[in-house]
C-alpha cells in the first residue's frame, strides 16, 4: 500500500508540474531553441557529466574504505543501482538499494552500508552548500523578479521583490552556518555538544530532546568513521569536485543554446535545482527537474524568453538520463541483480532492522 500511495503520488505530482509550467508553451518556439543549439558545446556538455559519475564513487571511498576495503569496481557498481533506482522508482528508494547492493558485494552488514550511504549524502551535502553560498553572495537583483505569465499560464506576471529575495538569501545563509557549524562541533566536540543539546532540548520537551539526541547520535557515528580531518576533507574536496563538473556542464550548455548568462547563474540555477529534487521524487524527475530550472533562469537572466528555458530544461534533463540508464542497467547485468528485487529487500530489511544482509 505505502508504495502503491507513493507511486500514485509522484506520478500525479509529475503530470501537475508538466501541465503547470507547459500548458502555455509555444512548441514552435521551444523546437526553434533546440534547432539553434551549437551541437560542439552540447557534445562538450556531456564530457563533465560523464566524469561526474566516478567523481562521486571516489568521494564514497574515503568513507567506505575508512573502515572497510572495497574495491572501485564494488562501489561503483552499488553507487550506479542506487542512482537508477532514484530515477524509476518512487520514495527515493534508491538509497536503501545502494546500501542492500553495497552488502551483497561486499559482505559489508546492510546497517553499516545504509549509515555509508547517509555519511556520502553529509558530505555531499558540502558541495551543495558552497553552490548555495556563492549564489547568496553572488545573487543580489537591485530590482523586482518578473516571472512573465506564459511561464505558468498566470493572468499576470508573478513578482519577487528584493526584499523577498534578500530575506529569504539571509535565512539560507544563517541555516547553513548552523549546519557547518553543528557538523564541525560534532565532529571535534561531539560529548560537549551533545550534553548541552539535551540540556537545552530537555527545557522544551524532554521528548524533543531525546529524538534530537537519537539524530545527532547517528550523524557523530558517522561522522567518526573519519579518523583523521584529512580523511574528511578529501571527501568534501571531492565532493567539491563533483558539484564543479555540474556548474561546467550546466554552462557548456547554456554556450550551446547561445544564451548570454553572467557567471553566478548556474550556480543559482544549480542550487534551486537541488532543493526541488530533494523532495520525494516524481518518476525521473520529471516536472521537478523542469521547473527549479525554468525558474532559475529567469531569476538570474530576467530577459530570457521562457520557451527558451523550457527548451533548455528539456535538454539539460535529458543528457542526464543516458549516463544513469546506460551505467545503471550495465552494472545491474554485470552484478547479476535484479533492480525490483532489490527494492523488495532493502524495504524489508529497513522496516525490521536487520543489522546483516550479507548471509542471506
Amino acid at each position: 500500500m505505502r508504495k502503491l500511495v507513493m507511486s500514485v503520488f509522484g506520478i500525479g505530482l509529475g503530470i501537475f508540474l508538466l501541465w503547470l509550467l507547459f500548458r502555455s508553451t509555444d512548441w514552435s518556439a521551444v523546437a526553434a531553441s533546440i534547432r539553434r543549439i551549437d551541437w560542439k558545446w552540447f557534445a562538450l556538455a556531456q564530457v563533465p557529466l560523464l566524469l561526474s559519475f566516478p567523481a562521486r564513487v571516489q568521494r564514497w571511498t574515503y568513507i567506505v574504505r575508512a573502515t572497510d576495503p572495497v574495491s572501485f569496481r564494488n562501489l561503483f557498481s552499488a553507487t550506479q543501482i542506487g542512482f537508477l533506482a532514484n530515477f524509476t522508482l518512487p520514495g527515493r528508494a534508491g538509497e536503501a538499494i545502494r546500501a542492500l547492493t553495497l552488502t551483497r558485494l561486499t559482505r559489508i552488514g546492510f546497517s553499516k552500508s545504509l549509515a555509508f550511504v547517509a555519511l556520502d549524502r553529509v558530505t555531499d551535502l558540502f558541495g551543495l552548500m558552497a553552490v548555495i553560498g556563492v549564489s547568496i553572495v553572488a545573487f543580489a537583483p537591485t530590482e523586482e523578479v518578473l516571472i512573465p505569465a506564459d511561464t505558468f499560464g498566470t493572468a499576470g506576471p508573478i513578482v519577487f521583490g528584493t526584499n523577498e529575495i534578500r530575506l529569504g538569501a539571509v535565512f539560507t545563509g544563517l541555516f547553513l552556518v548552523a549546519t557547518l557549524s553543528v557538523f564541525a562541533l560534532l565532529y571535534f566536540r561531539r560529548d560537549d555538544f551533545l550534553a548541552v543539546s539535551r540540556a537545552i532540548l530537555g527545557r522544551v520537551s524532554r521528548r524533543l530532546a531525546e529524538v534530537a539526541g537519537r539524530v545527532l547520535n547517528l550523524f557523530a557515528d558517522g561522522l567518526s568513521v573519519f579518523r583523521s580531518p584529512l580523511e574528511m576533507a578529501k571527501s568534501i574536496a571531492w565532493s567539491l569536485v563533483t558539484w564543479s563538473l555540474f556548474l561546467v556542464s550546466m554552462s557548456c550548455l547554456l554556450v550551446a543554446f547561445g544564451i548570454d548568462f553572467p557567471w553566478y547563474a548556474p550556480f543559482v540555477v544549480q542550487a534551486i535545482l537541488a532543493v526541488f529534487i530533494a523532495a520525494p521524487n516524481t518518476p525521473g524527475f520529471v516536472g521537478q527537474f523542469h521547473v527549479p530550472i525554468v525558474l532559475g533562469l529567469i531569476f538570474t537572466i530576467p530577459e530570457i524568453d521562457s520557451n527558451t528555458a523550457k527548451a533548455f530544461a528539456i535538454v539539460y534533463h535529458l543528457i542526464q538520463l543516458p549516463g544513469v540508464f546506460v551505467l545503471g542497467f550495465g552494472c545491474l547485468l554485470t552484478e547479476r541483480m535484479n533492480l525490483l528485487q532489490l527494492q523488495s529487500e532493502g524495504e524489508e530489511l529497513s522496516r525490521v532492522g536487520e543489522s546483516d544482509a550479507g548471509g542471506e
